[in-house]
């Protein structure tokens, strides 16, 4: 498997532009200048969830297993921080108006976009012999559950959006900076219940909690964006030096993560600070290639769909026999079903919502696995 890590780094490498002294990507988080940064996570969560189906102990698979196992989580981080600094955006722009399509529009859509892969898991696993029952089919409706398919981001995601709703909805009188950060606190701290009321039905599945405070990190730095682009894009010396102390406290954090037993606490604040540098990074190094982008504007698609070839496959036995025709078989098959369904589900909620382009391509990205 390290050779596609190798083939993610060409690509990655490929149109990365590197900013002048003391100049940066002014575009560092926009929605064209992060499009092609989803598009590398997103890709690292295939390969991610590839490795479940297949035997890597190989020795070309073990150093990309090291990476995965290091990374762990970190692979979600920056569509949570996306998705809250993007939401964070539209709030201090459009105010009321925007929190109104949450409900309405933002929230209906994810959910119909998930139900849709749903059945399509649903077909698929019964034309190979396994069925479900029907709590368990009515309860992936909604994400708790699972039928074959990626659940718990879109759960999150969606607990996310009535946390946004809910907290927000003071500005629907009065948006301005005290109401803004009224309802910040609000939302982390509806944040912060979300995570105690997941650990109550996943308990010993972290990975459903430990990363979202991240989407109320987004909203923050969103928040203070503008006082941190004035210290940080001052002149090379203050990012450096502002740079290092954020890598630093990333490496003794990761460093207590590894010497203790599992602490929200300690994961929180390395996430937080591995977002942070992935996040200055990107304001001296502006990465943009053409297939990195074309990941990252199908996120939802690539995300959802991702495991229908994997399962077919493994159900034919290709998986175990031949493990590299097995991924590439279903990294095509996947871009080849993200396409497809992006253009079906985009003419239908065109039709729905009465939009020319419809959002659902971006709801776990632009907003923003």
């Amino acid at each position: 498997m390290i050779f596609f890590i190798a083939a993610l780094f060409l690509l990655t490498s490929c149109g990365a532009v590197f900013s002048k002294h003391d100049e940066f990507n002014k575009d560092y988080i926009s929605k064209d200048g992060t499009v092609a940064i989803k598009g590398i996570f997103v890709f690292l969560i295939f390969l991610g969830h590839a490795m479940t189906y297949i035997d890597a102990t190989g020795t070309f698979d073990l150093p990309y297993v090291k990476i995965q196992r290091y990374l762990d989580q970190m692979v979600v981080s920056m569509f949570f921080f996306y998705s809250g600094f993007g939401i964070m955006e539209q709030i201090k722009h459009r105010g009321g108006a925007y929190i109104g399509t949450i409900p309405k529009k933002r929230f209906p859509q994810l959910l119909l976009n998930m139900d849709i892969c749903v059945v399509l898991f649903i077909i698929l696993n019964a034309a190979i012999g396994k069925t479900f029952g029907a709590k368990q089919i009515l309860l992936s409706l909604i994400g708790w559950e699972s039928v074959g398919n990626s659940n718990w981001y879109i759960f999150v995601m969606l607990a996310l959006y009535v946390v946004t709703y809910l907290s927000f909805l003071i500005i629907k009188k009065k948006n301005n900076k005290p109401t803004q950060f009224l309802g910040l606190c609000l939302a982390t701290a509806l944040s912060v219940l979300l995570i105690f009321a997941i650990t109550k039905g996943k308990a010993g599945h972290a990975f459903w909690y430990d990363t979202l405070t991240l989407y109320a990190f987004g909203m923050w730095y969103s928040f203070f964006k503008n006082i941190i682009e004035k210290v940080l894009m001052k002149n090379d010396l203050i990012y450096f030096a502002v740079f290092a102390i954020v890598a630093l406290g990333y490496l003794e954090a990761y460093n207590i993560r590894m010497r203790t037993n599992f602490r929200l606490y300690i994961y929180t604040a390395w996430a937080v600070l591995f977002t942070l540098g992935i996040v200055m990074m990107t304001l001296k190094v502006k990465i943009g290639n053409p297939v990195l982008e074309w990941f990252g504007n199908h996120i939802f698609s690539v995300y959802m769909l991702q495991r229908l070839p994997m399962i077919l496959l493994t159900h034919l036995g290709i998986a175990e026999r031949h493990k590299y025709a097995f991924l590439l078989a279903s990294l095509v098959i996947t871009v080849l079903l993200a396409e497809i369904f992006d253009r079906c589900t985009g003419a239908i909620y065109s039709k729905i919502w009465k939009t020319k382009k419809p959002e659902i391509k971006r709801q776990t990205a632009d907003t923003s696995a």
